[in-house]
């Protein structure tokens, strides 16, 4: 004949296993977790080295061209305004671009107007009919 084992010293086993299990497995859930973020952090630094690097390089290479072609010449001055000559026509080029963006008649509220069903040179005190 078989033995019966009681239920409740069972039970009890039962719940302390399954407490240790979900122990551990929230231990392993968190040591991950930190890995990952670990890895995370470490890959948003080393991107955001980079562009950082690559801005100081061109900007040494900037000097470095300045200087061989102020050696070469014998006037610095001249060397300078070489290199930032491309420098100034860039930023000309994009102050035109922002002085045309920034007109007057740009401001002007079209949408508004065609929505209100006026023409943009109606007078502002009669609506259109």
């Amino acid at each position: 004949m078989r033995e019966t084992v009681p239920l409740l010293p069972l039970l009890a086993a039962a719940l302390r296993d399954g407490a240790d299990h979900t122990a551990q497995m929230l231990r392993l859930a968190r040591i991950e977790t930190d890995a990952t973020l670990r890895t995370w952090l470490r890959l948003a630094g080393i991107l955001g080295t980079i562009p950082i690097l690559a801005v100081a390089t061109f900007f040494l290479g900037l000097d470095a061209l300045v200087k061989i072609i102020a050696a070469l010449s014998g006037a610095p001055l001249v060397s300078a305004l070489i290199v930032a000559a491309p420098f100034i026509i860039v930023a000309g080029i994009l102050a035109w671009f922002g002085a045309r963006r920034m007109a007057l008649s740009n401001l002007e509220p079209y949408r508004s107007w065609q929505k209100a069903g006026r023409s943009p040179g109606a007078s502002r005190t009669h609506p259109a009919g």
